[in-house]
């Protein structure tokens, strides 16, 4: 595994880890109560925690290493998703407490991996809104800095 590799990776664990953290605390808190209001909490604070996140690696990085962040960070979200929502669900009797068991959890998260699933994962744990705004947000940054970048080479 080469350094650009090892970079990608650990950008991808802050990203999940920065994202989904505070959701399976919320879950941690809020067991079987929680509600609709609790998934439009999440709504705010899980896209708000990525954001900040991601400022800090911006002015924090090299600027070379910090142009390519923000991707990591989105796929983390996504691809760890599953194993978070997984430990969440615990607290309210399901992931790996549920009827499945401990192997059902397993299972859960190793499917979560395929992002179609966390699509599911997110409809049922509260956060497919925090999950949608980090990635329209991603792709419309993505897009921005394509324009910014074309203009600058015109000019």
């Amino acid at each position: 595994m080469n350094g650009r590799t090892g970079y990608a990776i650990k950008l991808m664990i802050l990203g999940a880890l920065s994202f989904w953290l505070p959701d399976v605390l919320w879950h941690a808190m809020r067991g079987s109560k929680f509600h609709g209001r609790d998934a439009i909490a999440l709504t705010v604070l899980l896209p708000l925690a990525l954001f900040i996140v991601f400022v800090i690696l911006k002015r924090r990085l090299p600027s070379e290493l910090s142009k390519s962040a923000g991707w990591p960070l989105v796929a983390g979200v996504w691809l760890l998703g599953g194993f978070f929502m997984v430990i969440g669900a615990s607290f309210s009797g399901g992931g790996l407490v549920g009827p499945d068991g401990f192997l059902g959890g397993v299972r859960t998260i190793l499917i979560s991996v395929l992002p179609i699933f966390t699509i599911d994962m997110a409809t049922y744990d509260g956060s497919l809104g925090a999950l949608f705004i980090v990635s329209v947000a991603a792709l419309l940054i993505w897009v921005w800095t394509i324009l910014a970048n074309k203009k600058t080479r015109i000019a």
